[in-house]
């Protein structure tokens, strides 16, 4: 119920004064150069974006929500709830005013890896992830590509 809530907490505002397209933070491209191959840009309804590498099994997702003066307290909420899971790698200087990386290992939880940064920057809450597909290759859990994100990451953040 607590995930629900806060995703209906994050969802309602973004919905309305959402100003830019998460598919323009990153260009076809970047999103190839950092799965590594050629994409398949996926659209996700008003709030997000996705590039799909189905050859190796990752997918890019970034989520662009505006939240106003609510980013920071929705930013803090889930930084809480991913370092209860024991998911943060740490904080990001230099990547919007607050930001933090996450990594996601394959292990007996987690069938699949993922990593990330969420961001705020203004009243907005960024997401960058990587995710990998469990029946194919160990990925999106690796120091490597948290690292190789991060640039990416930086740029799109500079462009909202």
């Amino acid at each position: 119920m607590r995930i629900y809530t806060l995703f209906t907490f994050l969802l309602a505002p973004a919905l309305f004064g959402q100003t830019h397209s998460a598919c323009d933070l990153v260009t076809q491209g970047e999103a190839d150069a950092l799965l590594g191959g050629s994409s398949r840009q996926i659209a996700v309804g008003t709030l997000g974006c996705g590039y799909s590498y189905r050859a190796a099994g990752v997918r890019l997702s970034i989520t662009v929500m505006n939240l106003g003066a609510a980013a920071k307290q929705a930013w803090d909420g889930l930084k809480d709830q991913t370092s209860k899971a024991k998911w943060m790698v740490g904080d990001e200087a230099g990547m919007g005013s607050s930001a933090y990386a996450e990594l996601i290992k394959r292990s007996a939880e987690s069938s699949a890896g993922k990593c990330g940064f969420v961001v705020v920057k203004g009243g907005n809450v960024l997401q960058f992830f990587v995710t990998d597909d469990a029946e194919k290759q160990d990925i999106a859990g690796k120091k490597e590509m948290l690292d190789k994100l991060r640039p990416l990451a930086l740029k799109a953040v500079a462009r909202l």
